[in-house]
């Protein structure tokens, strides 16, 4: 340990007689000494106890001013409370989180930190974000509801923040391996989407910006963030964007980060219509990468579309059918790389009935908006979502646009999947594509579930630390999800656990418990009987052991 070099001494108050007890450390023979924090009024620490002085003093030993004032203090006003017995109700279902991210010691393997607690807060807000998200501060609040052992002041929650942001590298990294030692599957596809997540502030700075929102919020500023996931649907990667980054621009960016992360290289990438743009594509022929990536084929060649409107050459039935065409890939059909690319044109009946009321839909909201002349007011079309079948007629008037209609009716359940794959059949293709989902619904459960949206605090690096924490939330969240269904399914049962399962068992797991109120810790627990979920505790203590199994 170093040299205690740390004191306590009095500062008189502005009333007479008043002291104050200081903690700081000396400048010197006849200097005043720098003061570091205050620990109060004298006579009301010895209110609390009649040798508060005392027990500070030679608590005061223990620390040097490398430690963090807040820990420090904390723990010399902890020292002079008298202990009592709390009897009271705590979640601990934030209990197998916890013990899961021990397991894999993913926070331990940062870099050394002099704040204490921090391996305590992060395991909390990790699970705090699954069990019941709420923001830091609120988190901070609430923590002696849940079964922890932490003894910190709200600021060195926020200071976590940092902390994740310093050693995200490391996180996203050890993430990564977590993953991988897991499921006990090789990397060789991954799914990749992006999506916006809005804030609750509209001061725009830093990632902080405006740009079209799949939200619905289009007057909120926002970030962009890239995620990706692995064959089994588990997230592998994010990264944070600047909010007005369009979707085909993260491609890129985010695949050099894990070509240089993780080394990965020959995967096949599998993305939405989002990301077909030529110099995506270009890039992943470059960079040795197979993709499967869908195709807009109303933004393709007439020739192209007239080959798609063609019935010539469909292989199927009535309810789907398929065709595909080779060609050589071209930058603006010059510079031919070497590369062939494959285009896979498929027609399903179920797709062409859902385009037919998709569009219903949005006619159906624009002749809600006309006036008698069948126009609609320019003011009436702001945040007008998808206005592709109205036509502008005046500055102030828009107008239905039959023409369009027409056209868009005549690629009713058409799809095309764009791929430089060569080995493997268009049915194969398809199937793989057709697990895009699995990365929408990590979206999904980022915006429900985790509630990642809004976010509610400032600083860049700290949307960058909120944005980790909800990643490994969802990454942790569906491990354990999918090696409890992994069981199920080896062991021949029929049931299983979907995510909001597991999260309505985790939060309403509840203890009866004695807690030194001095020491936080547990002298008695009686498991308490959930009203609403039946034999709880059976089915956590199967979910426990199928997840900590060593």
């Amino acid at each position: 340990m170093e040299k205690q070099d740390l004191m306590l001494f009095n500062v008189h108050g502005n009333k007479k007689g008043v002291l104050y007890k200081y903690v700081g450390w000396s400048n010197g023979f006849n200097k005043n000494p720098t003061r570091w924090f205050s620990l109060g009024n004298v006579e009301k620490l010895l209110e609390i106890n009649e040798n508060a002085i005392e027990i500070i003093k030679n608590k005061l030993k223990n620390f040097t001013r490398q430690d963090d004032p807040d820990k420090v203090k904390h723990a010399l006003l902890h020292s002079i409370e008298k202990e009592k017995i709390q009897h009271t109700s705590i979640c601990v279902g934030n209990e197998l989180i916890s013990e899961f991210i021990e397991k894999h010691n993913i926070f331990k393997q940062l870099k050394a930190t002099r704040h204490k607690n921090m391996n305590e807060i992060f395991n909390f807000l990790v699970a705090k974000r699954i069990i019941n998200p709420t923001s830091i501060y609120n988190s901070f609040n609430e923590s002696d509801e849940y079964s922890t052992n932490i003894f910190s002041s709200k600021n060195s929650f926020y200071r976590l923040l940092d902390i994740v942001h310093e050693n995200k590298d490391q996180l996203l990294f050890s993430i990564n391996k977590l993953v991988e030692s897991e499921t006990k599957s090789k990397l060789d596809e991954i799914y990749f989407d992006s999506s916006t997540v809005y804030f609750e502030s509209f001061s725009r700075e830093g990632l902080r910006v405006p740009g079209y929102s799949k939200d619905a919020k289009f007057k909120e500023d926002q970030i962009v963030i890239g995620l990706a996931c692995d064959k089994n649907g588990i997230p592998i990667y994010m990264k944070v964007f600047k909010g007005n980054t369009g979707d085909s621009r993260t491609m890129i960016p985010f695949i050099l980060e894990l070509e240089t992360k993780f080394g990965i290289k020959n995967i096949t990438i599998i993305a939405d219509r989002g990301m077909s743009t030529n110099a995506n594509i270009r890039f992943l022929e470059q960079r040795g990468h197979n993709f499967i990536i869908s195709y807009r084929a109303k933004s393709g060649s007439q020739n192209f579309k007239n080959w798609i409107l063609d019935r010539e050459g469909y292989i199927g039935d009535s309810e789907f059918r398929y065709k595909e065409t080779e060609y050589e890939s071209n930058w603006k059909n010059t510079r031919f790389n070497g590369k062939l690319r494959r285009r896979i044109v498929t027609y399903s009946k179920t797709r062409a009935k859902k385009d037919r009321e998709d569009r219903g839909i949005l006619i159906d909201n624009f002749r809600k908006k006309q006036d008698k002349s069948g126009y609609v007011d320019s003011t009436k079309m702001l945040g007008t979502k998808k206005c592709k079948f109205f036509k502008q007629i005046s500055k102030f008037k828009f107008e239905l646009d039959y023409e369009k209609v027409a056209k868009d009716s005549e690629f009713d359940g058409i799809y095309v999947y764009e791929t430089n794959i060569s080995n493997i059949s268009a049915e194969k293709i398809i199937e793989k594509y057709a697990n895009q989902w699995k990365i929408e619904t990590n979206f999904r459960a980022l915006k429900s579930f985790l509630q990642i949206r809004p976010v509610y605090v400032r600083l860049d690096e700290h949307i960058i630390a909120h944005s980790i924490l909800c990643f490994i939330s969802l990454v942790v969240l569906k491990l354990i999800t999918y090696k409890i269904n992994k069981f199920y399914e080896d062991y021949g049962v029929i049931d299983h656990l979907s995510e909001q399962k597991l999260i309505n068992i985790l939060s309403k797991l509840r203890e009866r418990v004695d807690i030194n109120s001095k020491t936080k810790e547990i002298i008695k627990r009686q498991r308490e009987d959930s009203k609403t979920i039946k034999d709880i505790w059976s089915e956590y203590d199967l979910i426990k052991k199928i997840v900590i199994k060593k």
